[in-house]
């Protein structure tokens, strides 16, 4: 179980470090300004989390996550010229980032013996925080703000991996299961432009 969410942990620092590389890229920002926004998607909603759960951020204390991060950016700007429709790529790179840190972020509350709505908390902190940080760094909206369904995956979700860790189920079943939703809804509400409902006071 540790080893396969430290894998999954892995994963969605680069899938996140590569999201935002490719946002600062979109804005022709400098390698140092692509680097920096990398970091900040992949290990801002970990940090955030870390702190509500009263722990040192889990990349002050296993610094090879930054290198993760800081390795993904910097591979991303030296090959990101080569990438056509840039935009559509950074939503899916995010999706996966997604997906991966909100189980991560519910597994942790789960391990923090929090209930329900504190492992929700948690792993929806976890998937967005990052990519908010990004997205206001560049002067956007946050994505989760006002783009296809989105944070609503995680929340549900997270609601589901505590449903099924309380049920015992196996563990890298639920992982792979909530994982599998969370991206797989993400992908078709990109692919349909799934959105919740909206009004306009105009």
């Amino acid at each position: 179980m540790e080893v396969l969410l430290i894998v999954l942990n892995i994963v969605g620092i680069v899938a996140f470090a590569v999201s935002g590389a490719m946002k600062g890229m979109k804005y022709s920002l400098d390698i140092l300004g692509v680097v920096v926004l990398g970091i900040l998607t992949a290990l801002g909603g970990g940090m955030v989390r870390d702190v509500l759960l009263n722990q040192l951020p889990e990349a002050l204390r296993h610094e090879e996550v930054i290198l993760y991060a800081i390795g993904s950016s910097v591979v991303t700007y030296l090959l990101g010229r080569r990438v056509k429709n840039i935009s559509q790529w950074v939503r899916y790179f995010d999706a996966l980032g997604l997906a991966l840190f909100t189980t991560v972020g519910a597994e942790k509350g789960m391990s923090a013996s929090l209930g329900l709505l504190g492992v929700i908390i948690m792993g929806t902190s976890t998937g967005v925080v990052g990519g908010m940080l990004r997205d206001i760094f560049v002067g956007e909206i946050p994505s989760v703000l006002r783009e296809e369904i989105y944070a609503s995956f995680c929340i549900v979700g997270s609601g589901i991996y505590y449903l099924f860790r309380f049920l015992s189920f196996p563990n890298s079943w639920s992982i792979a299961l909530v994982v599998g939703f969370i991206f797989v809804g993400r992908v078709l509400a990109i692919r349909y432009s799934w959105h919740l409902p909206r009004r306009s006071l105009d």
